[in-house]
């Protein structure tokens, strides 16, 4: 793995910390608030709505971080935005240690989070290219999926271990602590203005985004990204076959479900972890397309599976040229998108990677109503192969596509042409010297 990133740059390595605690944080909440919500109503509806609050507060603050992330500093914006989270791990902390806590308090405070961490992870995301070099923007990447993975893999442990030893009141003080180290160290950044191209600070929100949307729809290289990843939304409902599969094809229990929930979260890490290479890729995009129509073929191999460790072993290769394929995207995305733009091109990059699962899961849902679980996940794996082996021979633009200075932008939002990469990771701070 390349870790030059975090040895060669004080500024990045202080984010990748502070982006650790919050993962590790926001894993804690996920089980505290279920786990209260439950305990105080005994209802999975109550469980279920706390938990969409989040959701769609999220997403509402992926999309206005976006456009903010593109007007002002986004340093400024990353402390704001982890103060506010950090009052709202506070405020669930003094609701859970009240005699009688307050269920309504859990639905705003839920909402609360989600939207502080839409508009920090949006205005992260902006802010990377201009704290490492640009060819060092796939190592960044995987750094920060590994730090995404490892997170969702042993916070929801840690939050559980922390609940049931203390319970869920110190869980939140916890989070409340690590996001007070996280805005310690997100003060010692640079400044990282935004780049604005032709826009005012005064232009409605909503043209903003719009302007953004036409971005994506008009540029060869981050629109193809963005198709490409709503296939991925769609493999993002196969999680839902799981048990039904596991009963029915695979002849397991609770255990082999758990496995096969874990299998592509370990895959990912493995691929994270030896990802040194997709940095130095000459052809990143026809590697990613690859990789992609790869994994769509794992899938579909795996509804055929009738065995557990042929099951397992089929989704951690799926989880790790799916980690692959992110890794690179996320570092074209950042190279082929013009400074002024960063913001709100991530914002909707962050919404279509958080919101897919659902998604997917919609689908998925509906599908199992009429396959048994292993021809379902075959016919998802299939069509969504195909699919993404059509995109492969019909964008071209993506297929050629570089991270180097040959790199063709495409139009800008503008209708021009962008400056290239230089454009997408602009050197606002330069990098510490070793």
């Amino acid at each position: 793995m390349d870790i030059s990133p975090l040895r060669d740059s004080r500024p990045f390595r202080d984010v990748f910390v502070a982006r650790t605690v919050s993962v590790f944080g926001i894993g804690m909440l996920a089980v505290a608030l279920p786990v209260q919500v439950y305990a105080m109503t005994g209802s999975t509806v109550h469980v279920g709505a706390v938990s969409a609050a989040e959701g769609f507060a999220l997403l509402a603050g992926f999309l206005w971080g976006g456009v903010l992330a593109d007007r002002h500093d986004r340093r400024r914006l990353m402390v704001r935005a982890r103060v506010f989270a950090g009052i709202g791990f506070a405020l669930l902390t003094l609701n859970a240690f009240l005699p009688s806590p307050s269920l309504s308090a859990l639905y705003v405070l839920a909402a609360w989070d989600g939207f502080a961490t839409g508009v920090s992870v949006t205005a992260l995301l902006a802010a990377t290219p201009a704290l490492v070099r640009p060819d060092k923007l796939v190592a960044a990447g995987a750094l920060n999926a590994l730090t995404v993975r490892l997170g969702s893999m042993l916070s929801p442990a840690l939050g559980g271990l922390v609940v049931s030893a203390f319970g869920v009141g110190w869980n939140y003080a916890a989070a409340a602590l690590g996001t007070l180290g996280t805005v310690t160290l997100l003060t010692r950044l640079p400044a990282l203005p935004a780049t604005r191209d032709g826009e005012t600070a005064e232009e409605n929100p909503l043209r903003a985004i719009g302007s953004g949307l036409h971005f994506v729809a008009t540029h060869r290289v981050v629109g193809s990204l963005m198709l490409l990843g709503l296939l991925f939304m769609v493999a993002g409902g196969i999680p839902v076959l799981m048990p039904a599969f596991a009963e029915h094809a695979l002849d397991g229990g609770p255990s082999t479900v758990g496995l096969l929930y874990a299998a592509p979260a370990c895959g990912a890490v493995l691929a994270s972890v030896t990802s040194g290479w997709a940095g130095r890729s000459r052809r990143p995009g026809l590697t990613l397309l690859a990789a992609s129509v790869a994994g769509f073929a794992a899938l579909a191999c795996l509804g055929l599976a009738r065995h557990p460790a042929l099951a397992v072993a089929i989704l951690f290769g799926y989880g790790f040229v799916a980690s692959i394929e992110e890794i690179l995207r996320y570092g074209l995305i950042q190279t082929h998108t013009p400074a002024s733009h960063l913001g709100r091109v991530n914002a909707l990059w962050a919404a279509q990677e958080t919101g897919g699962e659902a998604v997917g899961a919609i689908g998925a849902g509906a599908l199992g109503r009429y396959l048994a679980p292993g021809a379902a996940i075959v016919v998802y794996g299939t069509v969504s192969a195909v699919l993404a082996f059509t995109l492969a021979l019909t964008l071209t633009g993506l297929r050629t596509a570089t991270l180097g200075p040959a790199a063709d932008p495409g139009p800008d939002a503008d209708g021009g042409t962008g400056t290239g990469p230089g454009s997408g990771a602009p050197m606002d701070a330069e990098p510490e010297p070793r």
